[in-house]
């Protein structure tokens, strides 16, 4: 009894390291088949990286000017409430 509990463990084991074994085969052999595709991949990600930083630098340096007109566009408003209020008094 004892025997057989033995070796059913050992044909489990077996089992599951030759089945772990290949599968760490073919994953290395995908790997291996698809590194040009990978590295194109790679390639894709860092340009367009690049293309958001110089976007965002682009909007860091257009933003003072919008921000220039907003309170021009606010102190005009201003200017017109306060014509109007005092013109009534």
């Amino acid at each position: 009894m004892l025997f057989e509990g033995v070796k059913l463990m050992i044909v489990g084991m077996t089992t599951v390291m030759l089945f772990l074994c290949l599968m760490i085969l073919f994953i290395n052999l995908i790997a291996y088949l698809t590194r040009a595709e990978a590295a194109r991949e790679t390639e894709e990600i860092a340009k367009a990286r690049q293309l958001q930083a110089l976007k965002r630098k682009q909007a860091k340096e257009t933003t003072p000017s919008d921000a220039e007109e907003d309170i021009a566009v606010i102190a005009a408003a201003v200017a017109t409430y306060e014509a109007e209020r005092f013109a009534q008094a």
